[in-house]
Formats: structure tokens, sequence, C-alpha cells
């Protein structure tokens, strides 16, 4: 009885983006820009990021699709090189993000369509980071990364519209070889641009 109760909540999660403005199956393709922020560690790193989306969607409103996520970015303070403990530089963490992401999409039938969406890709960051005795090493890592995203599409006629959207990015960069598991602390992205519906 559980499981049919499961089963319905699902359902009826799912049939709240089922009145679209043209039934059946639909492409969505976005491209869009913004800022990373890292609020959480004490680099307090900040830079602009590049998004894209390319996904189908089903009737329920659920869409699978491929992503592409590029983010630079600058911390305030900064620290001496190893090449030249002279010379002060800023700290980074930058990430290149490719892999899938998964969309729950809302109100279908409305101008405004609020969405939620899951990420599952493979990172490569290039980390410019302090270590133990506070001089600043490069590091090239490759990683497995994952991401929460909410966003909202408001379009201006069937086909065409924005897309503003926010997400918490989970171990796109890691640090220092002595710690090479740890992550560093999620980085906060807003992205907004354009969406096209096919």
């Amino acid at each position: 009885m559980r499981t049919l109760w499961k089963s319905v909540a699902l359902v009826g999660v799912l049939g709240l983006g089922t009145e679209a403005v043209a039934e059946g199956w639909h492409g969505y393709a976005s491209l869009g820009a913004g800022i990373t922020l890292d609020h959480l560690s004490d680099f307090h790193a900040k830079g602009p990021a590049l998004h894209g989306y390319l996904g189908v969607e089903s009737p329920p409103g659920l869409s699978l699709g491929l992503l592409a996520e590029i983010s630079e970015t600058w911390a305030q303070q900064r620290f001496p090189t190893s090449a030249d403990p002279n010379r002060l530089e800023r700290a980074q963490l930058d990430y290149k993000a490719v892999g899938i992401e998964a969309r729950l999409r809302f109100f279908r039938d409305k101008p405004f369509n609020p969405w939620v969406g899951a990420r599952l890709s493979k990172s490569w960051s290039s980390s410019f980071t302090p270590n133990e005795v506070g001089t600043l090493l490069r590091e090239n890592i490759d990683t497995t990364s994952m991401a929460f995203r909410v966003g909202i599409d408001g379009w201006f006629n069937q086909y065409l519209g924005l897309s503003v959207a926010t997400a918490f990015q989970f171990c796109d960069v890691k640090f220092t070889e002595e710690a090479i598991k740890e992550c560093a602390e999620p980085l906060h992205s807003v992205i907004a641009g354009p969406v096209l519906r096919f």
C-alpha cells in the first residue's frame, strides 16, 4: 500500500507540468552567462561563467540533456607563488564541466515555467591555491561533480524565452596533493540567457 501511495504521489508531481503549450515531446536549448561566487570558503572567489544545455523533454515535464559549463574565479586575497616568493598572485578556482542534467518543469501551460534540476558531470579543475605554508601552487585535477539547480523560464512566444537559474556546484574543484580527496566548498552560480523550445 505504501508503494502505491508513493507511485501516486510521483505521478501527481510529474503531472503538474503536463499541459504544455503544445502537447508531446519538446527539445530545449539554452545558452547562458553569469557569475560564479565562492561564498563558503575563505577565498571568497568570484568570476564569470558560461553554461550551455541541450535536452529532450517528455510530456510530463521531465527532461534529460547534455550540458557544458565553464567558470573562472579569482580570490581577493593575494599569496606568494612557488616560482617567485616575492610576487603576489590571487588564488583561482577554475573548472570546466561536461555531463548530463535532469530537469523537472512545472506549469508548462503558463508564461513562466519554474523548474528544478540535478546534474552529474566530469569536471576538469585548474586550481591555483596556497599549500600549508601559504605558497600558491597550480594543480590540474579531474573529478566527478554534481550540482543542484533551480530556475525559471519566461516565454516571449511558443518557442523563444529567457531563462534565469541559480545552482550550487559540488566538487567541481579539488585542491592540494596532500588532501587530493578534499573538494572546495560548493560554488554558487547565477546564469541568465536565451532558451529555445522546439
